[in-house]
């Protein structure tokens, strides 16, 4: 149930009855200041010049014909032209109990889309690091609501597996006697100095970055060991995060090789793409350069060689083309905006994306110290990935053994491991994506505030009464009531998750799931403290008291897998 979109699709019919357009959407929103109302109509003002009516008697007209519905305990009209909704509470009593039986929550079901999703792709010869978390974490979530919707979710990991780095570490490797790959970080360190200094090996690499797109076996058999030692190691990064990413949804950059000869061959037909200066660039009017010119694009450079550019064409050709998307959704670092509205006009210039083909880039900002600085470590180094996850989990297992001493030591071991996974990823997520943050231990393993251990604590306190408050088998014939007002603040922000998914969907924002988890579960608290569920003894009562503690339940379980977290038996 979406009581804002129920409430949006009954005032658009009234709309009509005054000659307002559909194309307008009502004005719908949450109250949060004013316990006494539940939601407020906004936006009327704007209809001044449509209507023969002010706002203010518009808003009056809206009301009365929505007193016919006859789901308000009260409705008010503000000037200049706002309208106060409190729903009433047979009407809220009606959707809980539909949501308590239903097994997706009573979530109105969709029209399944193809939404593919480009998330964490990192690159190959390097280990993930700490600005890797944000892209992958953020993906992930999405997938997981899409496909809780029902949709054709496709994840793909454009990993970076090809380009100049690898001609680089393929002149490195032929040059010396290496018996693995193992710190192949730093032998490309070592490569990448010389890469600046040494017009020999400059000359060298340029050379296998092209022996290397044309398929040379020498550079093909170093560059598989590359990519199969490098794959392996974020694989472990990925099952410790608990992020539903496998191999089967690699795309890398290596994949849409074959395709960029036809990519060239067709901007250059269709008059896309012309030559300038030995290389085959795309003028676009739309772009400027720092002194004001129209940009040219470089898609094929003087000696044969592609780029970046090229393959992302031919990756958004093939997405559109091939695996049928609807919606491409990109988790790409906020530095890449100009490059991806770059590849998005050239391609849709060529008629590689369909019309109606919706294309969105859901960037996101930086991890930062508390000097507001790029999170690194003293020296300087950029954190690694799954360093800064074992610390997590070292630190939740210390904090877990010094309130539990008594607990056994494989039982502390999995729970520090979701409370420590559980609070990096929670920590990250509850931050808008669009903004910076400033990364703290202490507040991410806090069992208050908006954190996950307070909501994973909330949940097992749940449990905890649920376990208590043995069910018997007729509590099935017990509808959930509301009997005072902490049961009507519960029942109406249980009725909210579908609205908070549907935000999800449409912007990709996890931290409003993060605020919704955090408002239930402190809505839970007061009910619990107010509201007496063992000694109770009206039998009706209590059974719709264990009800709603047990949907509470369900809701933060699914929230919280949304989100990417386990819940824990105990804490």
């Amino acid at each position: 149930m979406n009581i804002q979109k129920f409430l949006k699709k009954k005032i658009k019919k009234i709309y009509k009855k005054y000659g307002i357009s559909d194309d307008l959407d009502p004005v719908v929103r949450k109250n949060i200041k004013n316990n006494e109302i539940d939601y407020q109509v906004n936006g009327i003002i704007k209809f001044k010049k449509i209507t023969l009516f002010s706002p203010y008697k518009l808003a009056i007209h809206i009301s009365n014909h929505m007193k016919k519905l006859n789901i308000h305990k009260n409705i008010s009209v503000l000037q200049p032209g706002f309208i106060n909704i409190t729903l009433k509470s047979t009407w809220l009593n009606k959707h809980i109990n539909n949501m308590y039986c239903s097994k997706n929550f009573n979530i109105s079901k969709k029209k399944s889309k193809t939404i593919v999703i480009d998330y964490s792709s990192p690159n190959i010869a390097k280990e993930m690091h700490v600005g890797h978390l944000r892209s992958t974490i953020l993906g992930d979530v999405t997938a997981r609501v899409m496909e809780f919707l029902g949709h054709n979710v496709i994840r793909q990991n454009h990993i970076g597996d090809w380009g100049t780095q690898f001609g680089i570490l393929i002149t490195q490797l032929q040059s010396k006697s290496y018996t693995s790959c193992h710190n192949i970080e730093s032998i490309y360190q070592t490569a990448y100095l010389k890469y600046q200094t040494d017009p020999i090996f400059i000359k060298k690499a340029k050379k296998n970055v092209v022996r290397l797109q044309n398929k040379n076996k020498n550079c093909l058999k170093i560059w598989s060991t590359l990519v199969k030692s490098t794959i392996k190691k974020n694989n472990e990064v990925y099952k410790k995060l608990n992020v539903s990413l496998t191999n089967n949804d690699i795309r890398g950059e290596s994949f849409y090789n074959f395709m960029l000869p036809g990519i060239i061959s067709d901007l250059k037909k269709k008059k896309i793409a012309i030559h300038c200066e030995g290389s085959i660039i795309v003028p676009l009017k739309k772009f400027k350069n720092r002194i004001g010119q129209n940009m040219g694009v470089i898609v094929q450079k003087s000696n044969g060689a592609f780029l970046y550019t090229t393959t992302d064409i031919a990756c958004l050709k093939y997405r559109c083309n091939t695996l049928k998307a609807h919606r491409i959704i990109y988790y790409v670092d906020k530095r890449q905006t100009q490059h991806l509205l770059q590849v998005w006009e050239i391609a849709r210039k060529a008629k590689y994306v369909n019309v109606d083909t919706i294309l969105e880039h859901h960037s996101f900002g930086m991890i930062l110290y508390k000097n507001k600085k790029p999170f690194k470590t003293r020296h300087g180094k950029i954190i690694r990935l799954l360093d800064l996850l074992n610390k997590s989990i070292y630190r939740a297992k210390k904090i877990i053994k010094h309130k539990n001493p008594k607990m056994n030591n494989e039982e502390i071991k999995l729970i520090a491991y979701n409370i420590g996974i559980g609070a990096i990823k929670y920590f990250d997520l509850s931050k808008n994506r669009m903004s910076d943050y400033i990364f703290n231990w202490n507040q991410m393993l806090s069992l208050d505030g908006n954190t996950a251990p307070y909501i994973q604590y909330a949940y097992t306190r749940i449990q905890s009464v649920i376990k208590k408050n043995k069910l018997h088998d007729n509590i099935s014939s017990y509808p959930i009531k509301i009997f005072t007002s902490y049961e009507r603040k519960l029942v109406l922000v249980i009725l909210q998750f579908e609205e908070t998914i549907s935000q999800l969907e449409k912007h990709g924002t996890p931290h409003l799931m993060c605020n919704y988890l955090y408002d239930l579960s402190g809505k839970f608290s007061k009910f619990y403290e107010n509201c007496s569920i063992l000694f109770v003894k009206e039998i009706h009562i209590k059974f719709s008291r264990i009800k709603l503690s047990i949907l509470t339940a369900r809701i933060i379980k699914k929230g919280l897998y949304l989100l990417g977290i386990n819940t824990v038996s105990k804490m």
